[in-house]
């Protein structure tokens, strides 16, 4: 084999690696590594104060109160026969979209939002737990991950409910000094007001990705992304008599998916496509847009609270923009960039 097949063969390698490979959210329950597809995830907060209501499963943390309707907090450490703890302010609650419904769960610990190849996910050599899993997945570094069936987790809840005690106990695994108890009040109240404040349906997340567009730092919500691709594996389409945002077509997957410029879109300089340049495809149901980006920078874990509390400014014309470690980023609305009338050719 020559140089140049060899290369060919190495693009094509690449390719389908970047194919097989999907966004998830990685975990930590009692020391291990769990993974949600990330498309899946809904919201990532910090524990505020939950509901109890009568004959509550003690595999049900808690309930909370999401867009209106209720949504218990499953406490893998029940199921998984785990040592049950007592959370603290800093323990993670997690909102999962299912076919049918919504639920959560709560964690230890966010780790990191990472690419995961679906090919080398692999069944459980054991049988018994199987159910809980899609399977697992082993790191070059012989770390185990194992990816979560959510939709078999509330299965096995719901048809085995007599083999919960329905005491409601969950009460019992929640920090209940009096100090932190008005600290998930308070938390609580306020994403309530926030919810309320906020027209532009900003996201209560506190796990996202700063990214670089022409010197100017962004941030946007993990949960808004679908999936990076790297400019250098795509080729553009021109539309004839689109509007100077639209860069192009890609073929990603079979899909033909629209690359906004965003700087062009805000009436700003173009974006130039550099080395590292990379498409952020956006999670959508209804537009498949991706948007260029000169680089991603680094997971980022904070609060949203710290967001507002650090905005510089926030008006009807310009994105909403704050202050961390001395950077200043602006948070790009994903769904206010949606409803932007100018998309409709997108």
């Amino acid at each position: 084999m020559n140089e140049n097949q060899l290369a060919l063969k190495n693009t094509f390698l690449n390719i389908e690696e970047e194919n097989n490979n999907e966004n998830y959210t990685l975990i930590e329950i009692a020391n291990k590594k769990y993974a949600i597809k990330t498309e899946n995830v809904l919201e990532i907060v910090k524990i505020i104060e939950l509901e109890f209501p009568d004959k509550l499963p003690d595999c049900i943390l808690g309930m909370i109160n999401y867009e209106d309707k209720p949504v218990g907090v499953i406490d893998l450490r029940e199921i998984f026969k785990n040592e049950r703890i007592v959370y603290d302010l800093n323990t993670k609650i997690i909102v999962i979209k299912l076919k049918s419904q919504v639920t959560a769960i709560v964690c230890d610990n966010v780790i990191d939002i990472t690419k995961l190849n679906k090919n080398k996910i692999y069944p459980l050599p054991y049988q018994k737990d199987t159910d809980f899993y899609q399977g697992i997945y082993t790191k070059s570094d012989k770390t185990n991950i194992y990816v979560l069936d959510m939709e078999n987790i509330v299965k096995y809840i719901e048809n085995n409910r007599e083999s919960f005690n329905n005491d409601g106990s969950g009460r019992n695994y929640l920090v209940g000094d009096e100090e932190s108890i008005e600290i998930l009040k308070e938390r609580r109240s306020f994403l309530i007001k926030v919810t309320q404040e906020l027209q532009n349906n900003t996201p209560l997340y506190d796990m996202g990705v700063s990214f670089i567009i022409n010197d100017v730092k962004y941030y946007i919500t993990m949960a808004s992304v679908k999936e990076f691709h790297k400019v250098n594996n795509s080729k553009f389409i021109k539309v004839p008599n689109t509007p100077a945002y639209i860069k192009g077509l890609i073929n990603i997957k079979g899909d033909y998916t629209t690359v906004l410029d965003i700087r062009k879109f805000f009436n700003t300089s173009a974006t130039k496509i550099k080395e590292k340049s990379t498409i952020i495809i956006l999670n959508s149901n209804e537009f498949k847009i991706g948007i260029l980006a000169d680089e991603i920078c680094e997971n980022m874990n904070i609060d949203f609270e710290e967001i507002l509390q650090n905005r510089l400014q926030k008006d009807d014309n310009k994105m909403l923009e704050f202050v961390k470690d001395g950077e200043i980023y602006q948070v790009l609305d994903v769904e206010k960039l949606f409803q932007d009338e100018r998309l409709t050719i997108a």
